[in-house]
């Protein structure tokens, strides 16, 4: 790592950990080897730190620092203080509509509780996103403690399981999701496909069959791996 890439990779870090400690939010998962016994440094001042960081990093990398202040700005399924994220857009240089987009990619990620209300709704979502762990013919540890950080309730897991194994109805079961919830599931079905930081050939296939299953338009299926991927696409800083 070049010493200019380890620079932008600390500032980075230290913003994020500012903005965790700020809103009380844990270090996300797909970030906790990196954080995994650092001694990150917070900025003194984090709004000069993202004006500065603006004119410091590389533009892939203040879209990911972006769609990451974001993920940890999220309450209630909504972004929190949209003055800080907007701010945060200006001074790292996103074009407005791009930046929208993330938004509502990831705020749609956490959107799960309010949008999916039946056993039946909970057990087609598990469904679906275990068909995209299992696509590249095993769940690593990383799926199946993301599947259970955003599944409350173990049950639903269990009977996604069961609906994922029998096949036949899963289709039908997705079709009728609502745009609210097939958005929701595309998320998380794109977060499990990034998260190992091993994008595979199988697993884009699985994304492709399960909006084809939902149904979900090319338009809402682009916006929302345009959210995702930023968030998960830490290997800029690499």
């Amino acid at each position: 790592m070049s010493e200019t890439t380890a620079a932008n990779l600390g500032i980075f870090m230290g913003i994020l950990k500012a903005v965790a400690e700020k809103n009380g939010a844990p270090i996300p998962l797909h970030l906790e080897s990196l954080f995994a016994n650092s001694q990150t440094q917070t900025p003194d001042n984090l709004e000069e730190a993202i004006q500065s960081s603006g004119q410091t990093l590389e533009n892939n990398q203040c879209a990911c620092l972006f769609a990451n202040l974001v993920n940890l700005s999220i309450k209630d399924g909504r972004v929190n203080d949209r003055s800080f994220i907007s701010d945060a857009r200006d001074r790292l240089r996103l074009d407005r509509s791009d930046a929208r987009d993330v938004e509502e990619a990831i705020e749609a990620r956490f959107q799960a509780d309010s949008v999916f209300r039946s056993d039946e709704d909970w057990s087609a979502f598990c469904a679906g996103l275990i068909a995209m762990a299992e696509s590249d013919n095993v769940t690593d540890a990383f799926e199946e403690v993301y599947l259970k950080k955003f599944v409350p309730d173990p049950s639903h897991i269990e009977a996604g399981r069961a609906l994922f194994k029998d096949g036949d109805e899963i289709t039908a079961k997705l079709a009728r999701f609502s745009g609210r919830q097939k958005r929701c599931l595309a998320a998380h079905g794109i977060s499990i496909m990034l998260i190992d930081g091993d994008w595979k050939g199988t697993e884009q296939e699985a994304l492709e069959k399960l909006n084809d299953q939902m149904h979900l338009s090319r338009f809402d299926a682009e916006k929302m791996m345009k959210g995702i991927h930023g968030l998960y696409h830490v290997a800029v800083f690499a």
